[in-house]
This record gives structure tokens, sequence and C-alpha cells, in this order.
């Protein structure tokens, strides 16, 4: 993804400071990928996708956040923690630590669209997060910036955003 359709977007800032894809991460719903700003609906994506990761000799952490809670127009709960699982190794999701367990998208009622981001950083070593709280107060304003000062992960390797309302909208 290129950093001129995230800045486009707002993703840079509101998610990352700064971001030049380094390699590649395919996130796949049943109703289709991850890819560009995509419109995909939250019954399409209440159950984790499917991740494939670059390649299998690394440990990374990957993220899914919404920068837009409770709306665009007044994100005061950025970011929604949707889903953290750290420590990834053999390429497999399965294989980490996962800090925060996934829940789908989840948007209010008269909210607009909201920017779904998952974000991929290649770790250095093992990590250690503390404990969240994962009840829903517990999740929101999660800054995937400050985590990943905190724990030494650089710039993100991969950023893939789609794009979900609620369809009552």
């Amino acid at each position: 993804m290129s950093s001129s359709l995230l800045q486009e977007k707002g993703i840079i800032p509101d998610v990352v400071d700064a971001f030049e894809a380094s390699s590649s991460l395919s996130v796949e719903y049943p109703a289709g990928g991850v890819q560009d700003g995509n419109e995909l609906t939250p019954d399409n994506t209440k159950e984790a996708p499917k991740i494939v990761l670059p390649d299998k000799d690394s440990l990374y952490t990957l993220a899914f956040i919404d920068p837009d809670a409770p709306s665009n127009a007044d994100p005061k709960f950025r970011s929604w923690r949707h889903w953290l699982v750290c420590n990834i190794k053999d390429g497999d999701i399965a294989s980490g630590d996962v800090s925060t367990p996934y829940i789908g998208p989840g948007p209010p009622a008269g909210s607009g669209f909201h920017r779904y981001c998952f974000v991929l950083y290649k770790q250095k070593a093992p990590i250690q997060p503390e404990p969240f709280n994962n009840e829903r107060e517990g999740r929101r304003s999660f800054s995937i910036k400050s985590f990943a000062a905190q724990h030494d992960l650089g710039h993100p390797l991969v950023l893939h955003f789609f794009l979900a309302k609620n369809a009552e909208q």
C-alpha cells in the first residue's frame, strides 16, 4: 500500500507517523481480501481473517485497530484495539501470544465509515506486553505508536486497511 493513499485517507498520522511498505501480508476474510481501503461489512468480518505472513523466519506483532472510535468525526477513543497478537513465529498466527482476542468491527449506527487497520511489525526479539483489559472499555484509546515505541518495534512492515459502516446508516 502506498504512503500517499495512507496520507490521503488520514491513516498517516492517525495510526502511524510514517510508512514505507517493505514486505507483504495477505488478510483474507471469506467475503474477500483487505486491500487499499476496500469496503467490507461488519457481518463479513465477524470472524478473524486468514493471515499469511511475509516469511517463516522472523517474529512478528500484528495489530488490528479502529482509529475512528466512536466515529471519524469524533475519534475520542482512538484507537479501538480489535486484535493484538505478539511473538508470531513460523509464519503461523496461531503460534503467537494473543494479547487481545479478535473482535470484529462494530461501528455504531450513524457513525459513518470507519477505517479498520491491520498493522504488522517485525520484532527484533520476543516481547512481553503488559496484560490488557480486554473488556469493552479496556480496548479503547490504544496507541499502536506508543506500543511500538515501548517494545522497540520500529516502523511497520505492512499496513492494510478496509472501510466498514453500520448497516443502519
